[in-house]
């Protein structure tokens, strides 16, 4: 007889809903928590690239804008203030006139109103705040410290006494674009942040200037050119140590630039160097030719040179005021010094005579802007004064 078994009970053990229902939910915790280090690393990736490929270079930096826009606006400047030695004057695009004081380590803004307002530098000697607010910045310029306006409004100035040359952005913030580093400056090509401007082989970052395309020119004895990828050129010049300086050669014997002070250029695209032993002013054509113009000293005092409309450069020197026109000579535009000219007489005191300073700015309406170069030899006060197309004077500000 056949036995019938009984089916066997079988115990399954099912997993616990709940456990289910929570491991299900740490997975899930899990997956986002993934997701969003992956989403959070490609946003850094990205934001790196972006940065590399789109930070400001020499070319995007200097190129010439269709219109010219403000530079710093008032709100990213400082307090209002009394200039003390205004050394250098630049016109901006804009119109703006701006002044390097190296008594107050600061860099001004002549405001319609008459005031002048602080655009960089905290007042205190030194160097720091690249990256931050330029107006709480600590700089160190001095009497040949160049300043130039680009037309997108970046401010460049030589913070000669630190060795560099720094830029104000239109946002306010302040950057370090040359010197800085430690190599040899040469006559070569090599990055601008690398190169020392406080080695013997160069005196300090001076006179500064915009050339044809845009990109800035920089004097430091040689003059060399900050090219789009943030590389530095040499152009003219020896980069020559300060050692058998000859102030008395002559200056069209010599041309190696030692303390090219001042840069601009004409109409032609030609850049005018005023520097060198015995201060010659000197000219180098677009083709590369360089030429002796003149002395451009005479008594201690050095004198200045900017660029003005039409395509000529305006000179302020020893003797008065001048225009160098494209045929190369010189035009008396202003008045002359020693004339016991009235308005000058009637700006400055009738104890003083005008003697024209480190400083000459032209704005686009013909009027020139100059210092007076307290300390030689005629003059002991300290001023700003706006020469007008009508042949009046006035004190935009006084000692």
């Amino acid at each position: 007889m056949k036995v019938i078994e009984e089916p066997r009970q079988v115990e399954i053990d099912l997993p616990d809903a709940e456990a289910l229902i929570k491991e299900a939910r740490q997975r899930q915790r899990r997956r986002r928590l993934l997701i969003s280090i992956l989403l959070l690393l490609a946003m850094v990736v990205s934001a790196v690239s972006y940065a590399l490929v789109s930070r400001p270079s020499g070319r995007a930096r200097h190129t010439r804008a269709s219109s010219p826009t403000k530079t710093v606006s008032a709100t990213q400047s400082g307090s209002y203030v009394s200039p003390k030695a205004p050394t250098t004057l630049v016109v901006a695009p804009n119109g703006d006139l701006l002044a390097v004081d190296s008594g107050r380590d600061q860099i001004l803004r002549h405001l319609p109103s008459g005031k002048f307002q602080v655009l960089a530098g905290d007042g205190k000697r030194g160097f720091s705040g690249d990256g931050g607010p330029a107006v709480r910045a600590r700089i160190n310029v001095q009497g040949n410290s160049g300043i130039a306006v680009a037309q997108d409004g970046t401010v460049y100035f030589s913070d000669s006494g630190n060795g560099r040359v720094r830029e104000v952005l239109p946002d306010g913030v302040i950057k370090t674009i040359v010197g800085g580093g430690t190599r040899e400056i040469e006559q070569g090509s090599m990055p601008a942040l690398s190169v020392s401007l406080n080695k013997p082989s160069t005196e300090e970052p001076a006179g500064l200037g915009i050339g044809p395309n845009g990109e800035l020119y920089v004097a430091a004895n040689a003059v060399y050119r900050l090219g789009p990828d943030a590389i530095l050129h040499w152009v003219v010049g020896k980069s020559l140590p300060m050692r058998n300086y000859c102030w008395d050669c002559n200056p069209g014997n010599q041309n190696d630039f030692l303390n090219s002070e001042r840069l601009a250029f004409d109409g032609k695209g030609d850049l005018l160097v005023a520097g060198g032993p015995g201060w010659g002013l000197y000219e180098m054509t677009r083709s590369g030719k360089l030429r002796f113009v003149s002395v451009f000293r005479g008594d201690g005092f050095w004198g200045s040179l900017t660029e003005a409309a039409g395509g000529t450069v305006v000179l302020s020197v020893r003797n008065g005021i001048f225009r160098v026109l494209p045929s190369g000579a010189w035009e008396p535009i202003g008045p002359p010094p020693m004339a016991g000219f009235s308005p000058l007489d009637a700006a400055l005191g009738k104890d003083n005579i005008f003697v024209g300073g480190t400083g000459v700015a032209v704005s686009k309406d013909g009027d020139i802007y100059v210092d007076t170069n307290p300390g030689n030899t005629f003059t002991s006060v300290g001023a700003i004064l706006e020469l007008r197309p009508n042949g009046s004077v006035v004190a935009l500000w006084k000692s």
